[in-house]
């Protein structure tokens, strides 16, 4: 029974980005709401759980608490009160930065996601995503992860716009070095029964990152040279440390950055679990 888990990433936009129509940099009013859901699955026993949050530019933070048997605990990773009226943020988790998390047990538990955005003060959710954590404890199979689905949208001719972070967790006392590498994509044709490959101008792009000990590394894929707007890609992470990875996607009217239309979370798979 698991009693560790991971979350890459609990997304935030609270830092300008640039408007890619003005080359301005611009500000969302976006608020991004956050919670953890963890439930005790021991029907005898009082857990022991701390949470740590890591971030990409300061030391990780711990947090302890008990939990029940065969309880469910919430806790709200935000500063203000949710509309069920909980204000329970823990000691060492900064809303208003991306973080990861690790839940570490003495009793085996389910441990779940939910973050919505909202536009400023209202109290009416714009768009939601709820994931499951990874379960731990790292080892060598989380030395390579895949998401299939990568594609950021930059074009003059679509209304819609969509800018994408790969995100990844390093909890370990190390530097992670990490290549991340773009595979292309194609569509497949119905009629023929084959996959039309990208064009010919589409390689494959390989990128390294060096993750610091306990820190997240969240990067802007449209950052990375050769990485092309407009085409859909596959993602691979190998690593010479276990890590976790994940994938948000934020999603815009074109030249309208006030506010985003909706987000996404892409989900990664430790393919090192597959050998």
């Amino acid at each position: 029974m698991v009693r560790e888990w991971y979350a890459t990433e609990y997304f935030s936009q609270y830092e300008p980005f640039q408007d890619w129509v003005t080359g301005e940099m611009v500000q969302s009013i976006n608020v991004y709401d956050a919670w953890m859901l963890i439930y005790n699955l021991s029907e005898t026993h009082t857990a022991s759980v701390t949470v740590t949050f890591y971030y990409a530019d300061e030391d990780p933070k711990d947090f302890t608490f008990r939990l029940p048997a065969n309880r469910q605990g919430r806790l709200h990773l935000a500063e203000d009160a949710d509309n069920l009226g909980t204000s329970n943020l823990p000691p060492g988790c900064n809303p208003r930065k991306r973080f990861g998390v690790r839940v570490v047990s003495d009793q085996p538990v389910l441990v779940q996601a939910t973050v919505g955005d909202r536009i400023g003060d209202e109290r009416v959710t714009n768009s939601m995503s709820t994931f499951m954590f990874h379960p731990g404890p790292l080892g060598e199979k989380d030395k390579q992860w895949h998401y299939v689905d990568c594609v950021y949208l930059v074009s003059e001719q679509f209304i819609l716009e969509e800018r994408e972070w790969l995100t990844i967790l390093n909890p370990n006392k190390v530097a992670a070095q990490c290549k991340v590498t773009f595979i292309p994509g194609g569509d497949v044709d119905v009629q023929g029964r084959e996959t039309k490959p990208a064009g010919s101008d589409v390689q494959p792009v390989e990128v390294t990152l060096t993750v610091g000990a306990e820190r997240i590394l969240p990067s802007l894929i449209s950052d990375f040279a050769g990485v092309l707007a407009n085409q859909p890609y596959a993602v691979r992470v190998d690593s010479d440390v276990p890590v976790t990875v994940q994938g948000i996607r934020h999603i815009f009217e074109r030249g309208k950055y006030q506010f985003s239309r909706c987000w996404a979370v892409l989900d990664a798979f430790p393919t090192g679990a597959l050998t």
